[in-house]
């Protein structure tokens, strides 16, 4: 019996805000281009979800500028421990409801460290850099703990964020290993600078203006530094490589079981 097409459900709007300024704490000023597509009542009682599944209840207020949460806002923001930096995203789930996921200035979503990323509907967890600019936000997600850099006029160092160093284990490290898109690598210097008003920050040294050049990165331009560990390498059998002629060429080509392509970078290290 043939089955009446259905009409595929409309993907409900979504928008994002950075925690800025000195009003977040007392309102949050709701995107217009996002009021133009809410369903739900302008001037209600909302319900938003965080990152434990729980509810809290917020005043949506309509004002003359604009559209804000105000009433219990600050008792969600409380709850949560939320401080200039951090990222939200609020998923529309149809009426006053949303859904909130909430990531830590260093790019870490809030549902890893809660351990509710991996039961079942929820989306995978992902990692966002944000950086401010006096043209707007640039947002950059990643499966991968990121963040982002602009680079400034000392070109011979670069800060990593503390929290990320901290928890990535990068603290006590002497190098790590950058790679750009092409495939190619340099080892970058670390050093951690303990003098008392930069709080004991670590830097990327030596190696990185060789990146910069080969890249074309200069004065004011975006970089964004994703941290894959090693674990996340494959490494190549020496026996085999042994058949290869030729220079080792810094990507390949893996055709899988469907006939799909990828491509991959190849690296040749010490090991």
């Amino acid at each position: 019996m043939a089955r009446k097409p259905t009409k595929p459900c409309p993907k409900l709007p979504s928008f994002f805000k950075v925690l800025l300024g000195d009003d977040f704490p007392r309102q949050l000023c709701l995107p217009p281009a996002f009021m133009v597509h809410y369903n739900g009542p302008s001037h209600c009682k909302c319900a938003l979800r965080g990152p434990t599944g729980k509810w809290w209840t917020v005043g949506l207020e309509e004002r003359e500028d604009g559209f804000y949460f105000r009433e219990g806002w600050r008792r969600f923001l409380t709850d949560h421990s939320l401080k200039v930096g951090y990222f939200l995203v609020f998923d529309h789930q149809g009426g006053p409801k949303f859904d909130v996921t909430i990531y830590h200035p260093m790019g870490c979503d809030m549902r890893r460290s809660i351990g509710n990323s991996d039961k079942p509907g929820k989306r995978p967890a992902t990692a966002a850099a944000v950086e401010e600019t006096s043209t707007g936000s640039i947002v950059f997600r990643s499966e991968h703990p990121c963040f982002i850099r602009i680079l400034g006029k000392n070109q011979y160092r670069m800060n990593i964020p503390k929290e990320l160093a901290v928890a990535e284990g990068l603290i006590g490290k002497e190098k790590v290993m950058l790679k750009d898109p092409n495939g190619r690598s340099w080892n970058v210097k670390l050093r951690l600078d303990n003098k008392e008003h930069h709080g004991g920050r670590l830097l990327m040294t030596q190696g990185l203006v060789a990146c910069w050049q080969a890249n074309n990165i200069s004065l004011g331009d975006t970089i964004v530094f994703e941290l894959v560990k090693r674990s996340e390498m494959e490494s190549i059998p020496p026996e085999f490589m042994n058949y290869v002629n030729g220079r080792l060429p810094p990507t390949c080509t893996l055709r899988g079981p469907s006939g799909e392509c990828w491509t991959v970078g190849l690296e040749l290290r010490g090991d």
